[in-house]
């Protein structure tokens, strides 16, 4: 019993290790950590099983989901198709991307952009986001909701670069641009 349990230890430090979001590597140090509290009690250690379950299980994965809940991401939809990709578009995206992550850093928010073809209305019913960037030839429009406060504050520190963009609010029943 004792060996199966330290094997499941040992791929439990793996997968808390190795997977890819935080909220996933947050449960398996609480199961890792509950593991733990159960071969303390097969070694014969019961208060030290007692303090890892209560620490290490209960309030240090609390801890871990509270700062989590706090870590701002910053979602930014970038659509551009493949057939509008020229070198012009191409500095026009960078220069974006880049003016995207001073805000970023200037508002302490990680930001992730994630590249997309598909429609603004699949990506507003579908996937959270805080701006959607449309890149059609050497055009950009910027979409956001209302009531995201970034969204305002984003075209006002763009305003005051050398990128020239439009922007607009994304109404739910405006049919073909959603």
């Amino acid at each position: 019993m004792l060996e199966i349990s330290l094997i499941l230890l040992v791929i439990l430090a793996i997968l808390a290790v190795q997977t890819n979001t935080l909220r996933r590597s947050i449960v398996y140090l609480c199961v890792f950590s509950l593991l733990c509290s159960f071969c303390y009690l097969l070694y014969q250690a019961p208060d030290v099983a007692i303090a890892e379950a209560v620490i290490g299980s209960t309030l240090a994965t609390i801890i871990f989901l509270v700062a989590l809940n706090k870590y701002k991401v910053f979602r930014v939809y970038y659509i551009l198709k493949e057939s509008e990709i020229s070198t012009e578009s191409k500095h026009l995206k960078s220069d974006l991307c880049k003016t995207l992550e001073d805000y970023s850093l200037k508002k302490e928010l990680e930001l992730d952009i994630v590249s997309s073809d598909q429609k603004i209305g699949e990506i507003v019913k579908d996937y959270p986001y805080d701006i959607i960037v449309l890149h059609k030839y050497n055009k950009i429009t910027i979409y956001g909701d209302k009531s995201n406060y970034h969204f305002d504050d984003l075209i006002d520190y763009i305003k005051t670069t050398s990128i020239d963009v439009k922007h607009d609010y994304i109404i739910e029943d405006e049919g073909d641009m959603l």
